[in-house]
C-alpha cells in the first residue's frame, strides 16, 4: 500500500519530513558519499519500505531539501526585499543581512546540502545564479552589470559560505 499512500495527508507529509530530519542528522556526522538509505531509514526509526514509499534514494531527499531551502530563498528576496533598488540607502548592507538571516534560520538544512555537488544538486551555484540575475533586474543602468552582477552573487555567497562553516563550528564546540 506504501506506494499508493495518498500524498496529500497529514501522515504523510510528517514522515517526509522525518526522513529529512534523519537526512539533516546524518549530514552533521558523516560525508555524503557515506550516507545510505539504510543509514537514513535507521536513524528515522523506519523501514526501508517506509523510505521508498516517500523517496527514490538518498539524492532525492538532498533535492527535495535544496528545492524547498531555493524556493524559500527566493520567497525572502522578491517578498522580503523588494524594495531595494539604486535608491536604498546602505542598499547592500540590507540585502546582505537578509541573506545571513536567511542561513542563520535555516542553518542544519543548508549545511546539511552546501557541499553536496552532483549533477542536479549545488545549492550555491543555483543561488549564486539567482542572485546575479536578480542583482541585473535591481540594477539595470549599471555600467559593468556583468561583472558587479557576479562580482555581487559571488560575494554574497563567499559572506554566507564563511557564515555557515563558522556556525557549524560554533555549533560543533558546543556539543
Amino acid at each position: 500500500w506504501g506506494f499508493f499512500m495518498d500524498k496529500n495527508t497529514a501522515s504523510y507529509r510528517r514522515m517526509d519530513k522525518v526522513i529529512l530530519n534523519a537526512f539533516i542528522e546524518l549530514t552533521a556526522q558523516m560525508p555524503f558519499e557515506s550516507i545510505t538509505v539504510q543509514k537514513i531509514a535507521d536513524t528515522a526509526l523506519i523501514s526501508r519500505y517506509t523510505f521508498y514509499a516517500h523517496f527514490h534514494d538518498k539524492y532525492e531527499v538532498a533535492e527535495r531539501i535544496q528545492d524547498d531551502l531555493y524556493q524559500e530563498f527566493i520567497r525572502l528576496i522578491l517578498q522580503e526585499i523588494p524594495a531595494i533598488n539604486a535608491a536604498t540607502p546602505n542598499r547592500q548592507q540590507v540585502m546582505d543581512v537578509a541573506i545571513l538571516e536567511f542561513y542563520q534560520k535555516h542553518a542544519a538544512r543548508t549545511q546539511s546540502i552546501i557541499n553536496i555537488h552532483t549533477e542536479t544538486i549545488d545549492f550555491s551555484g543555483r543561488i549564486k545564479t539567482f542572485l546575479a540575475e536578480n542583482y541585473k533586474s535591481r540594477f539595470p543602468d549599471h555600467e559593468n552589470l556583468d561583472l558587479e552582477s557576479k562580482l555581487y552573487a559571488n560575494m554574497a555567497m563567499t559572506l554566507s559560505e564563511y557564515y555557515i562553516s563558522n556556525t557549524n563550528s560554533l555549533l560543533n564546540n558546543k556539543s
